[in-house]
């Protein structure tokens, strides 16, 4: 049985096409086509039940034991497509994963990632908050949650908007010091409260971090954070 499940699975990845759409292309596909649009959406399970891959369908029904296992196998292979630039093969995946598992917090990170891939941070949030509403202590979701909000940070910077920077920068913080809790050793989420820190002037924990940050040595510290913080918190 396991092998007719990853069969199924590995026909599900094969995608002749990548394709690549904007977020008005992705729109008016999707407002067409349910499989497009995340969790079906939320069409009910006669519409799931018709539209999903039957070879797909039969695997993750025969296997509700398995779910999570089915469920992040199809994430995996939807973030492949992703990062090939397949929006259509992608959220097609990543939908298999959802109805398999429909509370996996993975699920949830990959619809906010899609939708990242687009720029498009208002869903991005919607749907990278959703999986935190299933589980606050997944990392991956809270670290990516808090990437969107420093993007965000870094074009209300460019526009001059310092007060809605500096919400965007605390919220990310929170996000941030979350994440780390759960995986203090990633050396990305490290180096983002580092960011975070230097940029609060919180100096005592900007120097903490910078420590860390070289200490785990997997990325150099950026002129623009060194210089601020070598300029604001002399120790």
């Amino acid at each position: 049985m396991r092998a007719i499940v990853l069969a199924a699975l590995s026909l599900a990845s094969i995608a002749s096409h990548a394709q690549l759409l904007s977020f008005d292309e992705w729109y008016a596909r999707a407002d067409q086509d349910p499989y497009l649009k995340p969790r079906f959406g939320d069409e009910g399970p006669g519409v799931v039940n018709n539209t999903v891959d039957q070879d797909v369908f039969v695997a993750i029904m025969n296997n509700r034991n398995r779910q999570r296992a089915i469920s992040d196998s199809l994430c995996r292979i939807g973030f492949e497509r992703l990062r090939k630039n397949d929006h259509v093969g992608s959220m097609k995946r990543f939908n298999e994963a959802w109805l398999a598992m429909p509370i996996n917090p993975e699920v949830h990170r990959a619809f906010g990632a899609y939708f990242r891939s687009m720029k498009r941070p208002l869903e991005a949030h919607q749907n990278y908050q959703a999986g935190i509403a299933l589980d606050s202590t997944y990392a991956p979701l809270l670290k990516e949650e808090a990437d969107v909000y420093m993007e965000q940070r870094y074009h209300m910077q460019q526009e001059g908007r310092d007060k809605k920077a500096e919400e965007f920068t605390l919220k990310a913080l929170d996000l941030y010091k979350r994440a780390y809790r759960r995986m203090g050793n990633d050396a990305e989420v490290t180096y983002r409260l580092f960011e975070c820190y230097v940029l609060t002037l919180n100096c005592p924990r900007a120097w903490e971090f910078h420590d860390k940050v070289v200490e785990l040595g997997a990325r150099s510290v950026e002129d623009m954070y060194l210089l601020r913080l070598k300029q604001y918190c002399v120790r």
